[in-house]
């Protein structure tokens, strides 16, 4: 009965013909109504009419409680957000580790082992991340599948940036809109990829969506905004690419409030100034605590280095020829009439001032950082960007439903399509496809970190020093200051920085090099560690040599020692005798640098002169090892 009231109402007026005309079409727009919050043609309106809250399954309450078009569309999105989970978790112990993931291990190893980031362990971060994991190492202990555990430790954080990405998502648009953005960046490939690692970035970027998440949250107070402050605070904490966020926030304020009016917001310039001062000083309290720390430590000198000048140093890395620089300004300024375009159709569409003002801040916030981010910032990599993926993700998201929702409106069997099933759930099973493609989650691709870590701590004393690239080793420390990476071989090219490699690993009697990364030594270490280390295994080179008989005499051999330590005399399938140096050789001897001789008894067959603590752990050329 309250069916046909609701389709008969107010019909008195009308002719017999004219009632059927519209009957037909109230009948046709109740349909459409029924099928936005879960029914469908095909559904008898007996059920309809008895389906209520107690009785109603969980498929469509979900439905309805995410304002989906429908129950496929919410099992759809649970589908594809279990298999994000699962593909994440495979991934985690099955997708290849990075080298920063260990170069931040060895750091919080450092901490640990009572050490002290800038002044004993190089580092070009700030320490917040380091600080706060260094509890959770010292539980787990050395041990060679440690990076799987701390990657499993980052999961907590995914799930924040998850549900900011949602809760941003309801908050410019709509509880729909926040769940197929999590799940549309949850499956790019290039977020996928980098939120799995252990790396600073994956607390970074939570901490930066937790601030947009209260920034946009409800009106702007000086409450909110110190909150906000704070937790952009602790960005800085984390790394000083934060700089980016403040950027963007400092872009993105003014320019919303010029588009949206203060009047119609009801905000007075008073009030507005003493939100920016409470966020502004919230912000500096973190970064001004650790660097006093610092300072009253006695590390202040280390920690400018490390943080503030070694990364200027970056800016010679990259491109800034005019034609480079002309290209740029133009990009830029294309870009910002565009977003300004965009900025001001989505402030028109919106119902208030608020909602408005939300949706083109985030927009320009979201644009301004990408394009910071990748015009200026001195180095560029795909780590990068994990903060700026979940909130393009939420603005795609809207775009892709209200395309959806308009192609809905057709009668073909395509708007039947897109009634039942999103475009973003079309885009989310292609993201599986690329995903599982560039890692197939049957392909363990973690096996030559941990073997290096195994084979590491199977070698190695706790004492022992180490050469490696950026600290990939973890559990020894490193005979060199220098981490080798980007911004460091620019500077070494350019006459900034000295390597000194070579000197300190005979100064540190360093007698294993780490290999996993050894294009990337400076050229002079990769030629030092080849004339002066042998491959044992596939990622370690121990420090020795092969002794040469004399082209006079098969039975002596001259040679000449770089690292002084103690050394073995092995060969193959037998054992070796003579005279070292003029002594009877009856087992391991220190030597020290420069030449010595040895003459064997018998006719000597592939004779090795090798570190002997690398011998007795059967660490040879002559042994298979991982």
């Amino acid at each position: 009965m309250k069916y046909w009231k609701i389709i008969t109402d107010d019909l008195s007026g009308y002719t017999i013909g004219a009632r059927h005309e519209v009957l037909g079409i109230r009948r046709q727009k109740f349909h459409i109504e029924l099928e936005q919050i879960g029914f469908h043609f095909g559904m008898q309106l007996a059920q309809a009419r008895s389906t209520s809250p107690q009785r109603t399954s969980l498929v469509r309450r979900g439905a309805a409680y995410f304002e989906m078009s429908g129950p496929g569309e919410f099992i759809a999105a649970a589908v594809l957000f279990a298999l994000m989970i699962v593909i994440r978790v495979v991934n985690i112990t099955r997708y290849a580790f990075d080298s920063d993931e260990s170069q931040h291990l060895h750091v919080i190893w450092g901490w640990a082992r009572g050490f002290v980031q800038y002044r004993d362990l190089f580092d070009n971060h700030m320490p917040l991340f380091h600080i706060l994991f260094t509890p959770i190492f010292g539980l787990l202990g050395d041990r060679a599948t440690i990076l799987y555990a701390m990657r499993f430790i980052m999961l907590p954080l995914y799930f924040v940036a998850a549900w900011c990405t949602y809760q941003i998502g309801t908050s410019l648009f709509s509880r729909r809109v926040g769940v197929w953005a999590v799940i549309l960046v949850g499956l790019y490939t290039r977020y996928h990829f980098v939120s799995v690692e252990f790396r600073t970035d994956n607390l970074w970027a939570p901490l930066w969506l937790l601030c947009m998440t209260v920034l946009i949250a409800g009106p702007l107070g000086v409450q909110r905004a110190l909150t906000a402050g704070l937790l952009l605070g602790l960005c800085f904490g984390v790394s000083m690419k934060s700089t980016l966020f403040l950027y963007s926030i400092a872009v993105a304020a003014p320019a919303t409030l010029f588009l949206v009016g203060r009047q119609r917001l009801e905000q007075s310039w008073g009030y507005l100034a003493q939100c920016v001062v409470a966020f502004v000083a919230s912000t500096a309290t973190v970064p001004a605590t650790i660097m006093i720390f610092f300072a009253l430590k006695g590390i202040w000198p280390d920690f400018r280095y490390c943080v503030f000048d070694f990364n200027f140093l970056a800016r010679g890395t990259s491109e800034n020829s005019l034609v480079h620089r002309s290209y740029l300004a133009l990009a830029i300024i294309i870009a910002l009439v565009i977003v300004f375009c965009v900025a001001r159709q989505m402030i028109r569409a919106a119902d208030n001032a608020g909602l408005a003002f939300r949706r083109g801040f985030v927009l320009i916030v979201c644009v301004s950082y990408f394009l910071a981010i990748k015009c200026f910032w001195p180095v560029r990599s795909h780590d990068d960007d994990p903060p700026f993926y979940p909130l393009a993700a939420v603005l795609c998201s809207g775009a892709l439903l209200a395309a959806s929702n308009a192609l809905m409106g057709f009668k073909s069997n395509q708007g039947r399509i897109f009634r039942r099933m999103p475009l973003p759930a079309f885009l989310a099973f292609g993201e599986i496809v690329v995903l599982v493609a560039m890692q197939p989650i049957w392909k363990d691709r973690t096996r030559p970190e941990t073997d290096l870590l195994r084979n590491v701590l199977a070698l190695l004393e706790p004492s022992d020093y180490v050469l490696d690239c950026k600290g990939e080793t973890v559990f020894r420390q490193r005979c060199v200051r220098t981490v080798f990476e980007t911004i460091t071989k620019s500077a070494i090219e350019r006459g900034l920085i000295l390597d000194n490699a070579p000197q300190r690993c005979v100064e540190t009697h360093t007698c294993v090099v780490a290999t996993t990364l050894i294009k990337r030594f400076p050229r002079d270490t990769r030629r030092f560690v080849k004339r002066n280390y042998l491959a044992a295994t596939r990622n370690l080179r121990i420090a020795g040599g092969k002794l040469k008989p004399s082209a006079t005499n098969p039975h002596y051999c001259e040679f000449n020692v770089t690292i002084p330590t103690v050394y073995e005399i092995i060969s193959r399938g037998e054992n070796v005798s003579g005279t070292l140096d003029g002594i009877p050789y009856n087992g391991a001897r220190f030597l020290a640098a420069g030449p010595h001789t040895f003459e064997s008894k018998s006719v000597p067959r592939d004779l090795i002169l090798l570190w002997a603590q690398a011998v007795a752990r059967h660490f040879t050329p002559f042994e298979h090892h991982s």
